[in-house]
This record gives structure tokens, sequence and C-alpha cells, in this order.
């Protein structure tokens, strides 16, 4: 089973969820957001930020814990609440932030803050369909079997930082 620090991972959530506050922050947009957030950091540092693990499902990249997380934070941390997205379309659970509840900067290093800016400020505008179709377009979810565990040394194929020429 992977442990994980519950209390960094749901802030990690509630950074999200104060950060994207457009209406497009449902469940699959967030599963991609700390797809992109732990395996951009781990190109970048060897590590990732939430310590969990991801699954190779049919709509990309899903952390293990992150469905736990949600439900451990739900009516404390942070609100789920269904919302009409258009006319004849599903209803989109839509994640926000409870009223009282910051963000805790304490829990996370310089490098993991400007990580997960630089994720939410990429992909802020972005819908989770959008994302999905990104995720699916790189090496770590093609180099994997469905329903598989995704290696994390897959994030250094994606060369984003350079690291491959280092070698």
């Amino acid at each position: 089973m992977v442990k994980v620090n519950e209390k960094k991972y749901k802030n990690v959530i509630l950074f999200f969820a104060n950060k994207i506050q457009n209406g497009t922050l449902g469940k699959l947009k967030l599963m991609k957001l700390l797809y992109f957030l732990d395996f951009d950091f781990f190109e970048k540092y060897g590590k990732s930020v939430t310590g969990d693990e991801y699954l190779r499902f049919e709509n990309g990249p899903v952390p293990r814990m992150a469905e736990k997380i949600l439900k451990s934070s739900k009516g404390k941390e942070i609100s789920i609440i269904n919302k009409k997205i258009g006319q004849g379309y599903n209803d989109q659970q839509l994640i926000q932030p409870c009223d009282d509840k910051d963000f805790d900067i304490k829990l996370f290093s310089k490098e993991e803050l400007l990580m997960m800016e630089e994720v939410a400020d990429k992909w802020e505008k972005f819908s989770g369909a959008e994302m999905k179709n990104a995720s699916h377009g790189e090496a770590p979810w093609i180099a994997t079997k469905p329903n598989d565990v995704i290696d994390y040394n897959l994030a250094y194929y994606r060369n984003k930082y350079g690291e491959m020429s280092k070698i």
C-alpha cells in the first residue's frame, strides 16, 4: 500500500482548489493536475510531491490515493458540488475550497511551491478532457499497460527539463 503524507496531499488539493476558480476544476482535471505536478517534479528533482503512485486507466493517469483523500477532505478542506455544465451534458463535480480553509504553505519546499504554481498556471484554462488528451501523449502513459502502475522513471522520457541531454 502506498504511504502518503495525508496532510500534505490535502493541501495540494486545497492549493489547486484555491488557485483554479474558473469553474473548470472537476475530478478529472484534479487527477491530471496531480499527475502533471508529481511527474514534472519527479522529472526535475527525482521525487514526487504527493508520494502517490499512478495507475494507467482509460481516462489517463490516476493517482491511487486521490479518491480516498478527496472523500476525507469533503466538507472539511474542500466542497464538491454538482453543477450542470450545459444543455444535455452530464453534471460535473466541481471542487472548491471551504470558506474557512487556508492552504498551509509551511508543508512545502520552495521548489514544490514553484512547481505547483507552474502546473496551475499552465493548465488553469484547460478542461479535464483536454488534460486527459495531453496525458495520453506522454511517455509514462504510452509505455504502461492498462491498469498497471506507471513507473515514475518514465517521466525522464518526456525531457521537459532537458535532463536527457545530461546523460
